[in-house]
């Protein structure tokens, strides 16, 4: 019984000594949600911040739609020759893993940023995934529909 009680003592010894030891680095880890929004409010940043993205892009496909991208996260959509075809709403970069409207698995998204494009003050919200991204040129792919695939050239 005394070799038993031996035992017991030294495994309690051992996780009261690795409880100690490890109990600061499991106090500062961030939580899944906390490294989303750092993740989000930094793409966010990067986009804003990025002197490629802000501009008038005129879509390769359709001459006549541009859609600016404002630095304070105004995004407008203009046809041209038809003044009301015009719709304007807010950008944000998001994390796709928080974004629970998404209509494609967040998986297939990694390593792409995801612009959520609320409309219209929430007529509508949709989302895009940049997949170039230069000072001249950029593509990206609508994940709120088919999936479609749009390039824009720099207008200014």
């Amino acid at each position: 019984m005394n070799g038993t009680m031996g035992w017991i003592v030294a495994a309690l010894v051992v996780v009261v000594a690795g409880a100690f030891y490890f109990w600061p680095t499991l106090m500062q880890a961030p939580t899944q949600t906390e490294t989303a929004t750092t993740t989000a409010q930094s793409t966010d940043t990067q986009l804003t911040e990025n002197p490629d993205m802000p501009g008038t892009w005129r879509s390769n496909e359709d001459t006549k739609f541009t859609r600016e991208f404002r630095a304070d996260g105004v995004v407008i959509d203009r046809y041209e020759g038809d003044a009301s075809a015009g719709i304007s709403g807010e950008w944000t970069a998001v994390d796709p893993v928080a974004e629970t409207t998404l209509g494609v698995p967040a998986a297939s998204l990694a390593g792409k940023v995801v612009i959520k494009v609320v409309w219209e003050g929430g007529v509508e919200t949709t989302y895009f995934s940049i997949n170039s991204l230069t000072d001249t040129t950029m593509s990206i792919t609508d994940l709120s529909s088919q999936g479609g695939v749009t390039t824009f050239t720099r207008v200014n």
